[in-house]
């Protein structure tokens, strides 16, 4: 059975989880890079023993999980740190979505959408049949990174800073979703861009 697979990426804040949940609605299966790079580090899991030996055991709450806060604001301010853990967690993402892509339950819609922060600085885009983007203003990646995340706009700019920039995923993606109005507009965008992409796919 040949599954439609769809990629929806786009910088912190820009609406790519609400995107997801549309695709959701519609019928398709979704999955989110986020979660599995949780689930690849879950105790007992090889990416979390890595952490360990890399990044030692001050990382570790009390409970035996690894901290994200603290090691979120290691990695932030040490590229160097940063790229070790890249390097541990990028790979064992990757076997998981397509594992988890391959043995999910499909019913009336053969697709699946996965949300992937980091696609094209990975090149994972490489996965699937088409990608989309989505994009908002600057001052609006801020606004709601500060909100979602509780932190600084100082921080919020410093978290968007260390991603690809919004112009270069918008030239590399097939498809482009702007996310400057309201919710019902976003998900009207959402529904008429999949007919567009089911249609491509099924004529290909």
């Amino acid at each position: 059975m040949k599954i439609l697979r769809i990629a929806i990426t786009g910088s912190a804040g820009s609406g790519k989880s609400l995107v997801c949940r549309r695709f959701k609605t519609i019928g398709l299966v979704t999955l989110d890079c986020d979660v599995i790079a949780r689930q690849v580090v879950e105790p007992g899991k090889p990416g979390f023993k890595k952490i360990v030996e890399v990044f030692g055991r001050s990382v570790l709450e009390k409970t035996g999980t690894l901290d994200r806060v603290l090691l979120r604001n290691i990695i932030v301010d040490d590229a160097i740190l940063r790229k070790k853990m890249e390097d541990i967690l990028h790979p064992q993402i990757l076997m998981e979505m397509v594992s988890q892509i391959e043995n999910a339950v499909y019913k009336d819609k053969k697709a699946v959408a996965v949300e992937v922060p980091l696609l094209f600085e990975l090149g994972m885009e490489k996965q699937f049949d088409a990608t989309i983007v989505v994009a908002a203003q600057d001052m609006d990646l801020v606004e709601r990174i500060c909100k979602r995340d509780n932190v600084s706009k100082e921080n919020a700019q410093k978290m968007l800073a260390l991603q690809m920039a919004q112009a270069d995923k918008m030239a590399m993606a097939d498809h482009v979703i702007i996310n400057k109005g309201t919710r019902s507009e976003l998900f009207e965008s959402v529904d008429n861009l999949f007919d567009k992409i089911q249609k491509e796919f099924l004529t290909t």
